[in-house]
């Protein structure tokens, strides 16, 4: 009886301990999946802030799991590119993403360019948005050059 209680308890510390051991690795292997994207990011920021340095610094980078109906925005309060990751899992996505915020970041440099964004989304809407058609554009050119560029 005694050696079937010590083997249960050697049984049980045994799983409890592979248990923690597999839950380390995972979230191990998790944030390396995930830092491809953070690094991806910086790499695309700094290749953008070479071609279009219109400002003294770049904007602050937020990569967050938060689900979203877009790939990204930029925050002028807070002057942050957001990037929401679960919306960017292809490379060339992400990076179509941060150039996307880079120019609304090169745009919108005072609070009545953001109340005018604002305006306009009310009356155009997003897809029609007179800022996100030149954002789009511009992001579709320069994600094939960045891409070029980087092979």
């Amino acid at each position: 009886m005694l050696n079937n209680l010590i083997l249960f308890i050697f049984i049980l510390g045994w799983g409890y301990l592979s248990w923690k051991i597999l839950k380390f690795i995972w979230s191990f292997l998790s944030r390396f999946e995930q830092d491809w994207q953070n690094e991806l990011a910086l790499d695309v920021m700094d290749w953008c802030y070479e071609m279009y340095p219109i400002r003294p610094s770049k904007p602050k980078l937020s990569l967050i799991d938060t689900e979203s109906e877009h790939a990204g925005e930029y925050c002028f309060y807070t002057n942050t590119i957001i990037i929401y990751r679960s919306n960017n899992v292809l490379q060339r996505d992400l990076v179509t993403t941060i150039i996307h915020e880079w120019f609304h970041w090169i745009i919108i440099t005072s609070n009545s360019k953001n109340d005018l964004y604002q305006r306009q989304l009310v009356q155009y809407g997003y897809h029609d948005h007179p800022q996100e058609i030149m954002c789009r554009t511009m992001a579709s050119e320069l994600t094939k050059r960045y891409l070029r560029q980087r092979k």
